[in-house]
């Protein structure tokens, strides 16, 4: 939820910082590591782990084998990653849901997000787009949200479970607008759409690597993006911000880290070889062609995020009250 952008004017200065560092561990990798995804082929964290492997190999001198355990929301995942050597043969692809908000809503998770990992380096983020029916007669955010403040609670809006990174979207735009909607949570993200483009509940947000051709295609009606900026892909509509809730902002990311204890020195010597692919041509193409941005960053820059985030999601569930089923 915080402005992911600025982490990019930092990828020169870092890539100064991580290349002679990795070049004191030329002896790795002497085969190739592995990329625990937590969830099952196919998905948007699996595409994520798949362009990544297939432009670092060049960059990391070995293939990046990328290994799926779905269960358990990405739990099941994290504990085999956190419980491997740390030698950096073993890499996790984590995102907010698992370093910073189920930390916060769920009790017993197998991993300790803050002890059993150490940040390697971020490699996209996406924004989410606020979608309406087709047929609901209101077409521009201000007209929602001044219907929504003259009948609170009437305006249903779904998310893909309760404390997903949409509802908590929801929850973030309710306060920011300072409206009331009705949320309807689902059991994932494709009930809740299916649900929207037959007009079933009034509104959604969704990412923008998820509903680019629904939008495109009219199927649903997209309102405004939560980014800083109008997505590239979806230049006709608004920001939030621009569409009247100032400084509303919403995203998600993808990063990767390994098991506690990891050399320093691996640790930089991965991220560099990650930088060199995420600032290629290649990876840059694939990423920004389904609604996800390139996000190269140091070490550091990754726990700043999820630092930010922990306390900025940790407000925000506290003060609406959400809780996991």
């Amino acid at each position: 939820m915080i402005d992911l952008q600025r982490r990019r004017l930092l990828a020169t200065a870092a890539l100064a910082t991580v290349i002679p560092v990795a070049r004191a561990q030329a002896g790795f990798p002497d085969h190739p590591p592995r990329l625990i995804v937590g969830f099952a082929p196919g998905g948007g964290s699996d595409f994520i782990a798949r362009a990544l492997a297939s432009e670092i190999a060049g960059p990391l001198g070995q293939p990046l084998i990328v290994e799926n355990r779905p269960g358990a929301g990405g739990a099941i995942a994290a504990r085999a990653a956190a419980s491997s050597p740390p030698n950096g043969y073993t890499l996790f692809l984590g995102s907010a849901a698992t370093f910073v908000i189920n930390p916060v809503l769920m009790t017993g998770l197998p991993y300790d997000a803050e002890k059993d990992f150490v940040p390697v380096g971020s490699v996209a983020r996406f924004d989410y787009v606020l979608m309406t029916r087709p047929n609901l007669p209101y077409k521009t955010v201000a007209d929602l949200i001044a219907h929504a403040k003259q009948k609170p609670g009437e305006l249903t809006i779904g998310s893909a479970g309760n404390g997903s990174n949409t509802h908590l979207a929801v929850a973030a735009f309710q306060q920011a607008a300072g409206i009331q909607l009705r949320h309807i949570p689902y059991k994932g993200t494709t009930p809740a759409l299916t649900d929207l483009a037959g007009g079933n509940i009034d509104l959604l947000f969704d990412s923008v690597p998820t509903v680019l051709s629904l939008v495109k295609s009219g199927k649903v009606r997209g309102l405004a993006t939560t980014g800083n900026t109008r997505e590239t892909l979806l230049p006709d509509l608004p920001t939030v911000s621009e569409a009247g809730v100032p400084d509303f902002t919403a995203s998600n990311w993808f990063a990767v880290f390994a098991p506690a204890h990891t050399p320093p020195d691996v640790v930089m010597r991965i991220n560099a070889a990650m930088h060199r692919a995420l600032t290629g041509e290649a990876l840059r193409a694939q990423l920004t062609s389904t609604g996800n941005v390139p996000l190269p960053g140091s070490p550091q820059d990754l726990q700043t995020l999820v630092n930010e985030e922990r306390a900025s999601y940790t407000k925000l569930i506290k003060s609406s009250g959400i809780k996991i089923d």
